[in-house]
Order: C-alpha cells, then sequence, then structure tokens
C-alpha cells in the first residue's frame, strides 16, 4: 500500500520532467555604413530570451539602434532609440492563445522621450508546424507617450490603441528562411492616430548557433511629425549575424 501512494505522489513529478520545454537565447548585431564624402553609420543590437513549454511562454526582449551621419567635419546623431518588452502567453501552442504584454521605448529620430505600453489580446494559431507559421494577433493596449519637447502641438498623450499583427515564417531549407511581422495600431478614440511598423529578416544559417541576416524594417507613426520630428516614417535596412544559445 505505501508502494502504491509513492507512485502516485511521483507519477505528476516525473511527467512534468517528461515534458518538453523550450528555451531560446538569441544575440544579433546588425547595421551598415558609407564612406566617401558623406559617412553613414547605423548599428543594432538585439537580445531576446523565450521560455516554453505547453502551458505558458514567457519572453523578453531588448533593442538599441544608433545612426550617425559625417559630412566634413560635422557629425549628426541621426538615430538612437531603444526599447525592452515582455510577453506571457497562456496555452501558446493551441490553437487560440491569450496572452498580456509590456514596453517601454525611447526614440530620438521619432521625437519620443518614453512611450509605456501595457496590454492584452488573443493570437490565432492559424498555421504552426515545424516549416511554417501564419499567426493572426488582436489586442489593445493602454499607451502613454511623452514627446522630447513637450510644447503646444506636442504634449503628453494617453489613450487606448488598438492592435491587429500578422506573423509570417517559412523556413525555405534546412539553412534559409524568411519570417515577417506586420502590425497596425489605431488610437481607439481617434482613426487619425495609428501606427504601422513592419519587419522582415531573411536568415542564412551558417552552424547550428550563427546565421547571417539581412534584415528590411519599417516604423510610421502619424503624429511623430507633429511631435517634432523630419517625417513620420522611418526605414532601415540591415545586414548582420545572430547567434542563438
Amino acid at each position: 500500500m505505501r508502494r502504491k501512494w509513492i507512485c502516485l505522489v511521483l507519477l505528476p513529478i516525473a511527467a512534468a520532467a517528461q515534458e518538453p520545454r523550450n528555451r531560446k537565447l538569441e544575440g544579433e548585431l546588425s547595421g551598415n555604413a558609407f564612406f566617401g564624402n558623406t559617412r553613414q553609420l547605423l548599428a543594432n543590437v538585439r537580445a531576446e530570451h523565450e521560455r516554453a513549454d505547453s502551458g505558458s511562454a514567457f519572453r523578453t526582449q531588448l533593442r538599441f539602434n544608433y545612426g550617425q551621419v559625417t559630412d566634413t567635419a560635422t557629425t549628426i546623431v541621426s538615430k538612437r532609440s531603444w526599447s525592452a518588452g515582455s510577453n506571457y502567453d497562456w496555452r501558446p501552442f493551441a490553437d487560440l492563445t491569450p496572452f498580456v504584454r509590456a514596453g517601454i521605448e525611447s526614440s530620438l529620430e521619432s521625437r519620443i522621450d518614453r512611450r509605456y505600453s501595457v496590454g492584452t489580446g488573443s493570437r490565432f494559431n492559424i498555421i504552426r508546424d515545424e516549416r511554417t507559421d501564419v499567426i493572426l494577433s488582436t489586442g489593445v493596449n493602454g499607451e502613454q507617450t511623452k514627446p522630447l519637447t513637450e510644447e503646444d502641438t506636442a504634449s503628453t498623450t494617453t489613450l487606448a490603441r488598438g492592435n491587429v499583427t500578422l506573423r509570417l515564417r517559412r523556413d525555405v531549407n534546412a539553412r534559409v528562411s524568411t519570417t515577417s511581422e506586420s502590425s497596425y495600431g489605431p488610437a481607439l478614440n481617434d482613426g487619425d492616430d495609428y501606427t504601422v511598423v513592419s519587419h522582415n529578416t531573411l536568415k542564412v544559417r551558417l552552424a547550428r548557433f550563427a546565421a547571417l541576416t539581412v534584415a528590411y524594417r519599417h516604423n510610421y507613426d502619424n503624429q511623430a511629425v507633429t511631435r517634432g520630428a523630419r517625417t513620420n516614417y522611418d526605414g532601415e535596412l540591415l545586414f548582420g549575424v545572430l547567434t542563438t544559445f
């Protein structure tokens, strides 16, 4: 009888130990540079950690972006931005996955001193297998944006923003894969206030832990000019090295 109770106690522990757990740690360094009469440098550093099992998934990401342009003896910082965020998914491998997320960012080029966001939503895993992902996410965020310089036309704003994101991934073969993630975020109280973000990456694996990447990123914030930015959009083409642990 005693052995029976011991087996009943140890059985859930053994099952939990056998449950597959996925952990991923990525580090990426990318950028581009031009030389001659005008010199231009753009560098990007990204780090991401993810831990997932059948019950939940937790992901954190840090990103830093820096760019400068030199003309004769004058050097101008054209880009300086950073962001940090985390995402918690419940039952990440189910067809419907609820999630909560939080983030903070700053951007010189978009004239954002701080932008805080906290939100929730659901992710629809339309296709998710070893070679292909088609994932649609919908949600709502509470957001506060503080501009670099507060003027009559650009004060601190607090609002609710919707979000629709489509993520596509395709492994062409064992070495080459592509990912594309695009999101649209309209303010719920003003349809003329919206953001569009698109990240597209081609990855060529060199070894189990290293790959070359080519990435095109495009951000559009139709309130950036109001805050003092030159334009409402930013685009960049980056070449880099990705390491996975």
